[in-house]
């Protein structure tokens, strides 16, 4: 490895542990971060002669496939979750999802479509630049001399992305993890596409908080 190469795997490094911590530091107000992290992230790819291309965020990308084909397949998977994996969650003994966070929600329909609008415009755009964009890409780089470099990557980024929500418990963790690494085989099927994942993201985001606005999770 060159001295420049050892210099972008430590830096590289750096900056995934300022996007895993910062967001739960508290030292922003709630989704402020998204300020901070994502002009962060701009420079830093900037320095390196790179933009938010070179980590497959690109608007002409945008279709509507993506969002036909990526909320489809969100809207299944989110019903899956309900009424598949929370289920077998339950009887292997997890406990349920830590939703504290989300009550302000439950039965409240102004509540529903504000959280959805932010989350839909700003949260899962954020979380899909940062993990499925930046922090995998970083990762392939890493593990490119290893023996199955995208699944090696993609199985520790589920892993960072799962304990990014240890504040839904051990179960929400697991299920996290599964969907992350489901994410993951999207992000081959569509040749690095973040809108699919995106639309994917924000459709199983609009039946889970669905779900907890009619108070059935």
């Amino acid at each position: 490895m060159t001295a420049i190469g050892k210099t972008r795997w430590i830096t590289d490094t750096l900056l995934i542990i300022v996007c895993l911590v910062l967001p739960h530091t508290g030292i922003f107000p709630m989704f402020t971060y998204v300020l901070v992290i994502l002009p962060l992230i701009w420079g830093y790819l900037k320095f390196y002669g790179e933009n938010f291309s070179s980590i497959g965020f690109r608007f002409k990308d945008l279709t509507l496939n993506s969002f036909l084909v990526g909320g489809s397949i969100g809207i299944a998977y989110g019903f899956f979750s309900l009424w598949i994996a929370a289920p077998l969650l339950s009887l292997l003994g997890f406990a349920p999802p830590n939703l504290t966070d989300f009550d302000f929600v439950r039965g409240n329909i102004i509540s529903l479509l504000c959280l959805i609008a932010v989350a839909g415009i700003l949260v899962i755009p954020y979380e899909e630049i940062v993990f499925r964009g930046f922090i995998f890409t970083r990762l392939r780089v890493m593990f490119a001399g290893s023996k199955w470099p995208f699944w090696t990557s993609g199985l520790l980024l589920s892993a960072l992305f799962s304990m990014y929500h240890y504040q839904e418990g051990w179960g929400a963790m697991l299920s996290i993890f599964v969907g992350a690494v489901f994410s993951v085989w999207m992000y081959s099927v569509f040749n690095g596409n973040l809108w699919y994942l995106i639309f994917f993201h924000i459709l199983y985001d609009v039946v889970m908080l669905s779900a907890i606005y009619l108070n059935y999770i």
